[in-house]
Parts: structure tokens; C-alpha cells; sequence
């Protein structure tokens, strides 16, 4: 080995100025200051304990970041806008088929409507013919009445006696008075009487 080519090696005094532990050790340097030792770092403690700021780069990183949102990739910007257009489509989808829904609900009960009124009409016009069929049938019915009493008074007239001649005349005129198309009485004496002028 050559001589005088190793460093010298001083027992060495560490201080961590983030917990303030100070412990010995060896090296080429007399003293050494670390900003996190093994009784701080949060790898060996599992907790985070305190973040030292050395020459302010942390407050830098707040400021730089203050008041702006997380950067997001182009392919999540992406997603979100063909999501955000699909979602967006639905709604538009949704809202036609609801709006041809109403269009088609009320068409039905326009349609409806109509055959109701038609259904009410035909009902009326059935019910009219039926009473204008009642009121001639009944406006006939008395015409009848009327003609029947006409009858039977024209009938009690030939059946009144009437001054008949005596003797053979008088049977036949009996007859044709009892038949319904029997002449009146002086055409009958008429008649009588003619054989008697020939």
C-alpha cells in the first residue's frame, strides 16, 4: 500500500436540524448537519412529522400551485368531454321520446274525442228517428180514430129507420142496409119506385 493516499478520518458529530438528535459517528469531516435524520424521516416513523423548508422551496411549490386545479392528461380531458357529449345526447334522447310520448297521448284523446262526439251524434240522430218514427206512428194512430168514428157514425145513420114502403119492397131493403156497402134509403125507395112507373 502506498502511504499518505487515505483521507484522514475524524470521529464526527451529526445534528439533525429537523428533530434536533445529535449522535457520533466517523468520517472525513469533523461535523455534519443533515435536515432529516432516521428519528424524523417518515420512512422510518411512518408519520410525517413536519416538512422543512430549506431555502423556501416548499413555500415556492404552494405559491406556483396557489389557486390553480390539478393538471389532467389529454386522454382524461377526453373522457370526460365524450362522457360529458354522451351524457348530454341522453338527456336529448329522453326529452324527444317524452315529447313524442305527449304528442302521441294527445292525439289519442283527440282521437277519442271524436268518436265520442260521432258515437253522441249517431246516438242523437238514431234517437230523433226513433221519435219522428213514434210521432207519425202516433200522428197516424189518430187519423184512424178519427176515421173509424166517422164510420160509425155514417154506420148508426143508416141503421136509423127510415121511411120504408110496406110490403115486398121491404126485405131487400133490410139487406142492403144490413150489408156494409148499402145505399142510402131514398135510393133505395128511388129504386122501388121506378118498377112501379114502368
Amino acid at each position: 500500500m502506498k502511504a499518505e493516499i487515505h483521507p484522514e478520518l475524524f470521529e464526527c458529530k451529526v445534528s439533525c436540524s429537523g428533530c434536533g438528535t445529535e449522535f457520533t459517528t466517523f468520517s472525513t469531516r469533523e461535523e455534519i448537519r443533515v435536515e432529516v435524520c432516521s428519528q424524523c424521516h417518515p420512512f422510518f416513523t411512518g408519520k410525517q412529522a413536519r416538512i422543512v423548508d430549506t431555502e423556501g422551496r416548499v413555500e415556492k411549490f404552494v405559491k406556483k400551485f396557489e389557486g390553480k386545479e390539478a393538471r389532467v392528461s389529454k386522454r382524461k380531458r377526453k373522457q370526460a368531454s365524450a362522457e360529458a357529449e354522451r351524457v348530454a345526447r341522453l338527456e336529448r334522447e329522453a326529452k324527444q321520446a317524452a315529447e313524442k310520448a305527449e304528442e302521441e297521448k294527445k292525439l289519442r284523446e283527440e282521437a277519442r274525442q271524436k268518436r265520442a262526439e260521432e258515437r253522441a251524434a249517431r246516438q242523437a240522430a238514431q234517437a230523433q228517428k226513433e221519435e219522428s218514427a213514434e210521432a207519425a206512428a202516433e200522428g197516424a194512430a189518430p187519423a184512424t180514430e178519427t176515421s173509424d168514428a166517422e164510420t160509425a157514425v155514417v154506420a148508426a145513420e143508416d141503421a136509423s129507420p127510415a121511411p120504408e114502403p110496406a110490403g115486398a119492397n121491404a126485405a131487400p131493403t133490410a139487406a142492403e142496409d144490413a150489408s156494409p156497402e148499402a145505399s142510402p134509403a131514398p135510393e133505395s125507395s128511388e129504386e122501388t119506385e121506378k118498377p112501379e112507373d114502368s
